[in-house]
């Protein structure tokens, strides 16, 4: 199979003779004479490189060619032939995503080597990001159930476009891996995608981590710093946790939507930014709002599209289908051969409550394959031993709302013991934010 290159120059007599020297062997040559031109083959052909001059008079410039270009295929190789006096606008070309610059005059031998070695590097990075693509759609899983199916509907829809989303469900219902999909399906899937947890950084960090600080800001600001949301210029911010913000660092980060634009701490400049906003809490909002914990402001700007993620006890159906690919998974990560879930176990895993969603399931499972002896899987291996204790700590007649207390007060205990009874920890272990181990220490009068 031939490689296709497309060379750009404004001299036709210079292409005629790069054309005639690379149509043959494993090349076939195409030229064009402008940017516009180019632009346009590209339209009807997928090139494995492009050789582009770097000064071409009039019309669009080689550096605004290369942007373009990476609009439409950012894994492309690039490389820019340059005069000598141009050298410095090649090496900014480079700092843009070019593979390489080649000095005129040359032969076209040495065009050929770098070529070659520009279409090996273009042909691993694009294996490369199949892979990535194909272990992150593994990890996806939708199911059959008919609130997923409406979700991932809505998210066809508006992923395309810049509208903040705001991703609502309680912990361990793939907040995170939704909004990387959207991400991924946007016309920004090809640049950043920054996750910020809201719940697992003090306030003042939490500030500089999103705003960026200048020197001095603060005790230990040695040096300026940019935040997140100018790092991710181009891309997405997941922010998680969105409902663990303070009422100071909701009304820098309403600005930041409103205006897209930031001022660091302790600055007075203001930068601009372009990033699309994804949000996701496991709080009630709305409850928020009416008891002054959020803005409501706020939550309109950030929920343009609200999406709720249905818990996995409403999602039946699909535990199986969780359940066996995370057996899978597992069996490949610790190199075990445990075989395929009866239907037994299947029908016990869904009658389970599932408190902590599709991550509590795949906890559960991985634990399973671990402790597993040989390839047989066992019902104590989900260790129902566990859950039986609780039981029986929970007075008759048997409540379900008392047996999910129970399991989430032991929880709560065993983890700030771990902890050494740091409670942010424990909560990110847990999986929930501060403020809902706060509250939940309370209600269970949790020392």
């Amino acid at each position: 199979m031939k490689h296709k290159i497309l060379f750009i120059d404004d001299e036709p007599d210079f292409l005629r003779v790069l054309e005639s020297y690379f149509n043959y062997g494993q090349f076939q040559a195409q030229t064009a004479t402008s940017a516009e031109n180019a632009l346009s083959l590209m339209d009807q052909t997928q090139f494995d490189a492009i050789v582009s001059d770097m000064s071409m008079p009039g019309g669009m410039s080689g550096l605004a060619l290369i942007q373009e270009i990476r609009k439409i295929d950012p894994l492309l190789p690039i490389i820019i032939m340059t005069g000598v006096g141009t050298i410095e606008s090649a090496v900014e070309a480079i700092q843009q995503g070019a593979f390489h610059y080649i000095t005129k005059p040359f032969a076209p031998g040495d065009l050929e080597i770098t070529l070659q070695r520009a279409i090996e590097n273009g042909r691993l990075h694009r294996q490369l990001a199949r892979h990535e693509k194909n272990t992150r759609e593994d990890n996806l899983i939708v199911g059959s159930s008919r609130q997923m199916q409406d979700v991932m509907h809505t998210i066809e829809k508006v992923a395309p476009s810049d509208a903040p989303i705001l991703l609502m469900g309680e912990t361990g219902t793939g907040k995170s891996m939704i909004a990387r999909t959207i991400h991924e399906k946007s016309s920004r899937g090809s640049q950043s995608f920054l996750t910020i947890d809201c719940a697992a950084l003090a306030e003042t960090l939490l500030e500089s981590e999103l705003f960026g600080h200048v020197k001095g800001a603060f005790t230990g600001a040695s040096a300026a710093k940019r935040g997140l949301l100018e790092e991710a210029h181009g891309g997405t911010v997941f922010l998680d946790e969105i409902g663990e913000l303070t009422s100071a660092t909701q009304v820098k980060l309403l600005r930041a939507i409103q205006e897209l634009e930031i001022k660091p701490v302790g600055g007075n400049r203001s930068v601009k930014i372009d990033v699309r906003f994804i949000s996701a809490t496991s709080r009630d909002l709305e409850r928020e709002i009416e008891t002054k914990g959020f803005r409501k402001d706020l939550y309109f700007r950030l929920a343009v599209i609200p999406l709720h993620l249905p818990p996995l006890r409403e999602r039946q159906f699909d535990i199986p289908l969780f359940a066996t690919h995370f057996l899978t998974k597992f069996n490949q990560r610790y190199n075990k051969k445990v075989v395929r879930l009866e239907p037994d176990i299947l029908q016990t895993l869904q009658t389970m409550p599932w408190k902590g969603n599709i991550r509590e399931l795949e906890n559960a499972m991985e634990r399973a394959v671990l402790l597993a002896e040989g390839d047989v899987f066992t019902p104590n291996l989900l260790s129902f031993n566990i859950k039986a204790g609780i039981i029986q700590n929970v007075q008759q007649p048997l409540c379900l709302k008392k047996v999910v207390e129970e399991a989430e007060k032991i929880a709560i205990r065993e983890m700030l013991e771990q902890t050494e009874g740091n409670r942010t920890q424990a909560a990110k272990n847990l999986g929930i934010g501060r403020r809902t181990l706060y509250d939940k220490m309370e209600f269970f009068h949790i020392e």
